[in-house]
């Protein structure tokens, strides 16, 4: 792989020489070099596990490393507290958001960065001089929002441009995101790069974290690849495409992933059929069905209805409409009424409401099924870690124990817990909500392998995804929602990535005009339907 040389010693630099860390024993980083510079975008990429996190709260101050330099502008410093990695002129953007939703921008922006400005005698905050500090900080960085704006009527870019405008207030030289777009939809994140883009050309120097491989060649001047706490590779970007990326962060394992194209079950007869369904009031009814050994995907902008949908599905929310499943008729108003009708419901947000974080893995496996390995209403511990002991070699589930908290495993590992859950329950069908948001590429083809056996031995899976990328490789059909309607249904035999990506922008309708009148665009077979 190609080095980059290094850029003037005038350009502001911060990192670290030899950086080792360890928790109990267990080393997480080992010999690390890393440097951020001044002006360009540095990806720190590797797997869930691979050392990333680690690094980061080192960098900002968070941990001390075992052994290790800090550098700034290659001389020595230490970092005893974050507050002294913002004295330093380094600041921190994390995946989740730390906003007060209920308090306005310009009291977002100083939050408990700075103190503000007072009032000469009375010593109270200066609401004039937050303003005008905070609106003139937002002109610099070319963000169009009223500074006055509540929090909680703002978009999820605008609210990630809010928490870049906090970490920016002190004006520092060097910042780190953490994953800033892996909870926004393709347009969203593209305002967001576009403003690192400009905090680049102002020479702050960033580093930026994703698993969304496609930005990370967009956005980056060159990466730095982490495999087991070790350095896997550094890389200039220029020339460099997402998969080369992918190989190295995997390490070329691709054990889950699909060795050619999956014979599909055509006439397996239908699973799911979904009629008179409302996402919301006003909008035209939603009709679809699903065959059995079928992966259906539904798709669009966020709030465009495809996650309402699922969430119905699921029991997350009242199902308005009606709903066969085999062939057997009910309806669903909530998780228990899914569960009697045969389908799991796989949330986004695994550990606020599809695990118990603070229960074991062994539990949690079982959760869906407990009245299967119960006697009298006590439960059979014997059957309960059985069960996750097969899951476990199964899935390729990383843990130490099978009695470890599940809380404590990696995104990647959470996802597979839920699908043993699930699995272990016998559902036919698997209703799953972003099913690989917030993990790495390597747990991502995992996921994805793990969806297609078990669609492979019959059962069905209903998703909703905002990355485009992610059902046009894994969904046999996908489902187009534009404001709570359902538009079109496209097969994925022969659609392009671009045009995936293209059914969730704004220009949707207009891309599958042409491609219903023309079959252009790779020849996607386009199903119009609600009268379309």
């Amino acid at each position: 792989m190609s080095t980059d040389n290094h850029k003037p010693d005038s350009v502001p630099t911060f990192g670290i020489e030899g950086g080792y860390h360890d928790y109990i024993g267990v080393p997480v980083l080992s010999d690390i070099e890393f440097e951020i510079r001044g002006g360009e975008v540095h990806g720190l990429l590797g797997e869930n596990g691979s050392g990333k996190s680690t690094l980061i709260k080192i960098l900002t101050g968070a941990v001390h490393p075992r052994r290790g330099t800090l550098r700034l502008d290659r001389e020595s410093v230490q970092l005893r507290t974050p507050k002294d990695a913002q004295r330093l002129g380094v600041g921190v953007v994390y995946q989740d958001y730390h906003l007060f939703p209920e308090l306005d921008v310009a009291q977002n922006v100083y939050g408990v960065n700075a103190p503000p400005p007072r009032r000469r005698w009375t010593r109270t905050a200066d609401r004039d001089a937050v303003e005008l500090k905070v609106e003139g900080l937002l002109e610099d960085l070319g963000i169009d929002i009223p500074s006055s704006r509540l929090v909680h009527t703002l978009g999820p870019a605008e609210r990630k441009f809010v928490e870049i405008a906090a970490a920016m207030l002190l004006r520092p030289n060097f910042l780190i995101l953490d994953e800033p777009t892996a909870s926004l939809e393709p347009a969203a994140a593209r305002h967001v790069l576009d403003l690192l883009g400009r905090l680049r050309s102002q020479g702050v120097g960033i580093v930026f974290v994703s698993h969304r491989l496609d930005e990370v060649v967009d956005i980056c001047d060159r990466v730095t690849i982490l495999r087991d706490g070790a350095i896997e590779a550094r890389t200039a970007i220029d020339g460099t495409v997402a998969d080369e990326l992918a190989e190295l962060i995997t390490g070329g394992m691709a054990q889950f992933a699909s060795t050619g194209e999956r014979v599909r079950q055509t006439d397996a007869g239908t699973a799911v059929r979904v009629s008179g369904l409302r996402v919301r009031p006003g909008r035209p009814p939603v009709d679809f069905e699903v065959q059995r050994g079928e992966i259906f995907g539904l798709t669009g902008l966020l709030g465009a209805g495809a996650a309402t949908i699922v969430r119905m599905l699921g029991g997350a929310e009242r199902l308005t409409g009606q709903i066969e499943v085999s062939g057997g008729k009910g309806s669903i108003h909530d998780p228990r009424d899914a569960r009697k009708m045969g389908i799991g419901f796989i949330p986004e947000d695994r550990t606020a409401t599809g695990l118990i974080a603070e229960q074991s893995v062994a539990l949690n496996i079982s959760l869906a099924s407990l009245e299967s390995i119960s006697r009298r209403g006590v439960l059979d511990r014997d059957q309960i870690d059985a069960r996750a002991e097969h899951y476990r070699e199964k899935l390729s589930i990383k843990l130490d124990s099978i009695d470890h908290n599940v809380g404590t495993l990696s995104g990647g590992n959470q996802q597979k817990v839920m699908l043993a859950k699930w699995l272990a329950s016998g559902v036919d069908v698997l209703a799953i909500e972003e099913p690989t948001h917030g993990i790495d590429i390597g747990a991502k083809t995992q996921v994805h392998g793990m969806l297609r056996d078990y669609v492979d031995g019959g059962g069905t899976v209903i998703l909703a995804s905002t990355d485009a990328g992610e059902v046009i490789d894994i969904c046999d059909r996908i489902g187009v929602m534009r404001h709570g309607e359902l538009t079109s249904v496209v097969s994925t035999d022969e659609l392009t990535r671009a045009g995936a990506a293209a059914l969730s922008s704004h220009d949707s309708e207009q891309l599958l005009e042409n491609l219903i009148k023309s079959g252009s665009q790779g020849g996607a077979r386009v199903q119009p339907t609600n009268g379309v």
